[in-house]
C-alpha cells in the first residue's frame, strides 16, 4: 500500500469499493491503479506534508466529488475527456485526460484554469498519476 494518509495533511475517510465502482461505471472506464489505492486509502484529501509554498496548495476531490465536479463545471462541454479529480484550492483544476489512451494507466495529469476551459490553458503536470505523486505532486506554476 502507499500510505497516502501520511502523505497529506488532511485526509478524509478512505472510500468503500461501492463508492470507487460508481465512479468507474460513471465514467465507463477502469480508473488508473495508482488514483483508485489513493482513493481507497484517503477519498480525498488537502495539502501535501512538507508543502509550504501558497500556491502549491493541492485538494483531491472524493470519489462523489469527481463526477459531480466534473459536471457542474461542465468538462464535457468545453473540454469532452477531462475528469477533473481536484484544485489548486483556487482558481486552477487538476484532470485526467482520458482521450490521451484507452489505457487509463496512460491518462496524463494537466493543470487547467475553471475558467479557461481550452486546450491553450492546459499545462502538463505529470505522464500518469503515479509519476505525479512520485515527483512531489507539482503543480507547475
Amino acid at each position: 500500500m502507499s500510505n497516502y494518509r501520511n502523505k497529506f495533511e488532511y485526509p478524509e475517510s478512505p472510500a468503500n469499493p461501492e463508492e470507487v465502482e460508481l465512479l468507474e461505471k460513471w465514467l465507463g472506464n477502469n480508473l488508473p491503479s495508482e488514483y483508485k489505492k489513493f482513493l481507497l486509502e484517503t477519498n480525498g484529501t488537502e495539502t501535501p506534508i512538507g508543502v509550504q509554498e501558497p500556491d502549491d496548495s493541492i485538494v483531491l476531490w472524493s470519489a462523489k466529488e469527481v463526477s459531480e465536479l466534473t459536471e457542474a463545471y461542465c468538462y464535457e462541454q468545453y473540454l469532452p475527456g477531462l475528469i477533473a479529480i481536484g484544485s489548486d484550492g483556487g482558481g486552477e483544476s487538476i484532470v485526467f485526460d482520458t482521450t490521451h489512451s484507452k489505457s487509463s494507466e496512460e491518462w496524463p495529469l494537466y493543470r487547467v484554469p475553471f475558467a479557461d476551459l481550452t486546450k491553450e490553458a492546459m499545462v502538463l503536470l505529470a505522464v500518469s498519476f503515479k509519476d505525479w505523486i512520485t515527483n512531489g505532486y507539482t503543480l507547475k506554476f
